[in-house]
């Protein structure tokens, strides 16, 4: 009996870590495609320029967006975005993560920037992880160092849309 009761406990702590870290509701994990904000493997060549959906957590502080966007960051600004009509926020693959171990993701100024930025913040004031969920395109390049040549990589939304703050199977 003690020996069925191990196995029974083995197989949902088993099942607990694969929904904490794995699929959900048709998003991967950034985990399986980053570490560290570099490309996990040079498999990730092979997605290039096709659309994911992938799930992780916003890195508060890599949050860049225009002056309007200062105004709702507040201390949490971290410089202007990559142009007039794109913000941009770093996404890292795990709840452990370091601030600037994370990749950037590039979304159009539209009707929703304002009410995902307040969220950010708020969570960031409280010191809460923000997670999400994204569905856009992965893009790679060459990012040599001084002792290693490592892949980076970056996403790109079509619309702040294309953010979900909460599981989809939830919604």
């Amino acid at each position: 009996m003690n020996k069925r009761l191990g196995v029974v406990i083995i197989l949902v702590v088993a099942t607990f870590l694969a929904g904490c870290n794995g699929q959900i509701g048709g998003y991967e994990p950034a985990s399986s495609i980053s570490v560290n904000g570099f490309a996990r493997d040079e498999k990730i060549r092979d997605i290039e320029g096709q659309e994911v959906r992938i799930w992780g957590f916003v890195d508060h502080a890599n949050l860049y967006g225009d002056e309007s966007a200062k105004e709702i960051l507040e201390d949490w600004w971290s410089g202007d975005g990559p142009d007039a009509t794109t913000w941009r926020f770093n996404l890292k693959a795990r709840e452990d993560d370091e601030a600037g171990q994370s990749f950037p993701v590039y979304v159009p100024n539209d009707e929703g920037r304002d009410d995902l930025l307040k969220a950010f913040v708020a969570d960031a004031r409280a010191g809460k992880l923000t997670r999400v969920f994204l569905m856009g395109t992965i893009f790679t390049f060459d990012a040599p160092t001084n002792t290693v040549r490592l892949t980076g990589l970056y996403m790109e939304l079509q619309s702040s849309h294309d953010i979900l703050l909460e599981p989809p199977e939830e919604r």
